[in-house]
C-alpha cells in the first residue's frame, strides 16, 4: 500500500517527509501534497477545538491500493472525548493525525525525535484502521489505544505480528 500524505495547513519543515520515510511494511513509500480545507464548518466556538468526524469528511477517498492521511496541527475532539490524536474510517483507507498535543516538554533532550515519532506511531496507528485494524491488546502495538501523549511513547511506530499478519493477508483480526 502507498500512503499520500496530506497538509492541511501549515506543518513543520520536513515533517511529512519524517513520516513518510518512518513508515514500517506494509506501507511502500508514497507522495506528499496539501489540501486546502475549511475549519470554520467544524471548529467548535465553545470547545475551542475542530470536530474531528467533521473534518475527516474533507479528505479525499483514495483511489485503489492508496491510504489518504491528513497531517494537521489543529486541536482535534469528538463529542465524547476531550480530544483526539486521529481519526480514521475503519477500513475507508484515509484519516487525519494531529499533532497538536503531540509536543514533549521543551526541555526534554530528545524532544524533536520524540516529537516526529509520536506522529509516526499516531499516523501508523490511524493507518491501521484506515486499512481495516481494530485495536490490539499488546501494549507496544501501534494499535494499541493511546489517551495520552505519554502512552505513546510505550508503542513501536510499526505494528505486532498478529496485526502485520492480518494486513499482509487482508483477512478479519481474531
Amino acid at each position: 500500500m502507498r500512503v499520500r500524505l496530506l497538509a492541511l495547513g501549515d506543518v513543520p519543515p520536513r515533517l511529512a517527509e519524517a513520516v513518510l520515510a518512518g513508515l514500517p511494511r506494509p506501507y511502500a513509500g508514497g507522495e506528499i501534497g496539501r489540501l486546502a480545507v475549511s475549519l470554520e464548518s467544524c471548529y467548535d466556538r465553545q470547545r475551542a477545538q475542530v470536530d474531528a468526524a467533521c473534518l475527516i469528511e474533507q479528505v479525499p477517498n483514495p483511489e485503489s491500493d492508496w491510504l489518504i492521511m491528513g497531517l494537521t496541527g489543529v486541536d482535534l475532539f469528538m463529542p465524547a472525548l476531550t480530544y483526539v490524536f486521529g481519526i480514521s474510517h475503519l477500513g475507508g483507507r484515509r484519516g487525519l493525525v494531529s499533532w497538536y498535543r503531540l509536543r514533549p516538554e521543551k526541555d526534554s533532550p530528545d524532544a524533536p525525535a520524540l516529537f516526529v515519532r509520536r506522529i509516526i506511531t499516531e499516523v501508523v496507528h490511524e493507518l491501521g484502521h484506515g486499512d481495516g485494524l481494530v485495536h490490539c491488546v499488546v501494549p507496544d502495538c501501534a494499535m494499541h489505544r493511546s489517551l495520552w501523549p505519554e502512552a505513546i511513547d510505550l508503542k513501536h511506530p510499526a505494528y505486532c505480528p498478529a496485526c502485520l499478519a492480518t494486513l499482509t493477508s487482508g483477512s478479519e483480526q481474531p
